[in-house]
């Protein structure tokens, strides 16, 4: 077995390290080529507002109040739910006193 300095590669070692790197490489640009085709088919999923940087400023604010209206209906359905909870859990406890604490 012949003795080698740590500096210097075999031919077979060069060859390998060339390889891997090609490798490498391919798998980059596979993994690139792969974010960017998600990135076009992410925008070409994407709903497109519609909005007219031109239209006038009701017009604009009417379709941003649309969802702001849906949210205050989901908030206030979520509080009529906890008040109710919270009132059937008075009557058992307080009043029918069917959990003693």
């Amino acid at each position: 077995m012949p003795i080698r300095s740590s500096g210097h590669l075999t031919e077979d070692e060069i060859r390998r390290a060339s390889e891997l790197e090609a490798e490498s490489a391919a798998q980059e640009r596979a993994a690139i080529a792969d974010a960017i085709r998600r990135r076009d088919e992410g925008r070409a999923a994407a709903p497109r507002t519609g909005a007219d940087v031109n239209a006038p400023l009701a017009v604009r604010a009417a379709h941003e109040y649309a969802y702001v209206a849906r949210d205050v209906r989901r908030i206030t359905l979520t509080a009529g739910l906890t008040v109710a909870i919270l009132a059937v859990i008075y009557v058992l406890v307080n009043v029918l006193g069917v959990i003693s604490i």
